[in-house]
């Protein structure tokens, strides 16, 4: 009774006792930019992190898994911090994990990142062992007629001197007969048609410019076999980069022998379109893997051509 009494005295001196509730909300995170990457090229992504009682930090999480502290940049008001992918996966999730000063936690939204591998370069002259440097051919002061008429050659501009490995002059294409210039997506597939950087093409970066990019260059056909990370099948390639499905091990060990395992490559699902896809392996005999590999004498014969165009 007293205790309604002390209430009833309360409610009547001050009014009605409204209870002050704490701050549980976490602060506003935005979409992590930018959402493209390039695997072993190290890339910057930022997040805006809004909070009335302010931020205290921010940490970049890659697929759930890696986690990366970010710094406040003051200049461009964003969380910031340089992230390398570097472990192949068949996808990369990203998203910002903030906090503010009062311990409330707030996961950004969640994106899927492309993740492209690096393309083909050449290495560096200097303090590259004798037998693998490369043989260039200086075509700077060619015309473009004159550097189509070597195709198939394979093309790439001047280095000016003190650039890394992620400069453009040290992407190497191939050049098509009629003009069209090609990326290797990796080094596995550059050595499925090369065996050394040899009789590589110097040219200036406006002819480069001029020659339009085709599709990418896929695996030599018949060399190996391929996959992509996310799923188990394996495929034998044909000539235009056709993938045939090997329905079981003992066909594929029929077609490449007992390591058949080990001559696998894996193609990231980024170029899963490069592709195209064919009949089933139920059987050895559908697939002839000599006839396959003499099918080409070089990139040229792996596109189908209407009236010299792609």
């Amino acid at each position: 009774m007293s205790r309604f009494i002390f209430l009833l005295a309360l409610t009547m001196v001050f009014g009605s006792v409204t209870p002050v509730l704490a701050d549980t909300t976490g602060p506003t995170v935005s979409v992590v930019s930018p959402l493209s990457a390039t695997y072993t090229v190290p890339a910057t992504f930022s997040v805006t992190a809004t909070d009335p009682d302010g931020v205290a930090s921010c940490t970049l999480l890659v697929s759930s898994v890696y986690e990366t502290p970010m710094t406040y940049n003051t200049s461009s008001s964003r969380w910031e911090t340089s992230y390398t992918f570097s472990t192949v996966r068949s996808a990369n999730s990203i998203r910002a994990v903030c906090v503010d000063t009062l311990g409330n936690e707030t996961k950004g939204p969640s994106k899927i990142i492309s993740v492209a591998e690096a393309p083909i370069v050449v290495p560096d002259r200097q303090g590259t062992p004798q037998d693998t440097v490369p043989a260039e051919v200086d075509a700077t002061a060619w015309s473009e007629s004159q550097v189509i008429a070597e195709s198939p050659v394979l093309i790439k501009t001047v280095c000016p001197g003190g650039e890394d490995f992620t400069h453009p002059c040290r992407t190497v294409y191939f050049l098509d007969k009629v003009g069209h210039r090609h990326a290797f997506p990796n080094e596995r597939v550059y050595f499925t048609w090369y065996t050394t950087f040899e009789n590589i093409h110097l040219i200036t970066n406006t002819m480069m410019a001029s020659f339009s990019i085709g599709p990418n260059v896929t695996s030599h056909p018949g060399t190996k076999m391929v996959k992509f990370p996310s799923v188990s099948q394996v495929y034998a390639v044909a000539r235009y980069g056709v993938l045939r499905p090997i329905v079981s091990e003992t066909v594929a060990r029929e077609l490449y022998g007992a390591n058949w395992n080990q001559q696998i490559d894996d193609v990231s699902e980024a170029f899963y379109s490069n592709y195209v896809f064919g009949d089933d392996l139920t059987h050895a005999i559908g697939f002839d893997v000599e006839a396959q590999r003499n099918s080409v004498s070089s990139i040229n014969d792996n596109y189908v051509w209407y009236d010299d165009n792609l």
